[in-house]
């Protein structure tokens, strides 16, 4: 995982765990992006982001954003 992956993975982490106490949806999602900087395997999520940005773009416009700039960083990389 490059640096500027992880950094922006990390920054839509901690959007997630500010947005999600009161949120399923999100605490799921704040979970699967905390074992993808663990694991540094980020193929599982691309999915799961694509499918967020389009769930929440209404609801948290600074969160699809921050899911944006993670799918631009995975596809940088040609993923």
């Amino acid at each position: 995982m490059n640096d500027q992956l992880k950094r922006t993975l990390e920054e839509l982490h901690k959007e997630l765990r500010r947005l999600g106490p009161d949120n399923p949806e999100l605490q799921i999602l704040q979970e699967k992006t905390a074992a993808t900087l663990e694991s540094g395997e980020h193929l599982p999520i691309v999915e799961e982001l694509q499918d967020a940005a389009e769930a929440f773009e209404v609801r948290h416009p600074d969160l699809t954003a921050l899911i944006n700039n993670v799918l631009s960083a995975l596809s940088g990389l040609g993923i």
